[in-house]
């Protein structure tokens, strides 16, 4: 069986140790197509080991292969966020994977919304318009999966931006229970927070008709007030 008839076979596992193998094969140049059509694979496992097989065969000839670029503008979610994935390990994160890498803010998959978040994250540092895409997102993404991560990430990548602490202050009063928390969660992570940070934890730690909303937004409160406390001694 040839690595390109292994690279389609039933058994994720086969498919899995096809891509493991690629990268060395003889051949592996010619395997970008078949490789990419394995980002959409419905294991995700497959998908990240494809994704990490054609970073490897780009890095050893000199740039992203053709077919990463293509994938980069697929239909398919999957196979649009495995090759930002890709991307990243064979370039620093710019411009090129952002509209792709901030539609995987919204993906099924637990584990991908957080590695795209991340990578918004290191995206953002070194390109500043980020910042500003995740505000809107925050108070306007598509789907409370996005506003959810936006607001991680915003905790992550400007905890010292006072438009971040705007944004996440009124993300706490968003419709959906998991945004609100996220706001409050990010909340405590904030620099410096405006007097009005404080104000609306003690708001939602008091009257909050979500307790878990109520656990957080008290947990937040002892954070910054520990944080706080060495300046005032």
């Amino acid at each position: 069986m040839s690595l390109t008839e292994e690279l389609r076979d039933p058994d994720f596992a086969v498919r899995c140790a096809a891509c493991e193998r690629a990268p060395d094969d003889p051949s592996a140049v010619l395997l970008g197509g078949a490789l990419a059509e394995r980002l959409d694979d419905e294991d995700l496992r497959v998908a990240r080991s494809a994704a990490h097989a054609l970073a490897r065969i780009s890095r050893k000839g000199g740039g992203p292969d053709p077919a990463l670029a293509k994938a980069l503008r697929s239909r398919s979610p999957n196979q649009r966020i495995f090759a930002v994935f890709a991307f990243a390990e064979i370039e620093p994160p710019g411009q090129r994977i952002l509209p792709a890498l901030l539609g995987g803010l919204a993906h099924a998959d637990g584990g991908v919304r957080w590695a795209a978040a991340r990578l918004v994250v290191e995206t953002g540092r070194a390109h500043p318009e980020v910042l500003g895409i995740l505000l809107g997102l925050v108070g306007a993404g598509e789907g409370a999966q996005t506003r959810r991560m936006a607001a991680y990430a915003l905790r992550e990548l400007a905890p010292d931006v006072p438009q971040a602490a705007h944004a996440l202050l009124a993300a706490s009063r968003d419709s959906d229970a998991q945004v609100r928390r996220a706001a409050l969660t990010a909340l405590a992570n904030l620099m410096d927070a405006p007097p009005a940070v404080a104000a609306r934890l003690r708001e939602v730690a008091g009257s909050d008709a979500d307790p878990t909303a109520r656990r957080l937004a008290e947990r937040a409160l002892e954070l910054l007030a520990a944080d706080a406390a060495p300046a005032g001694r």
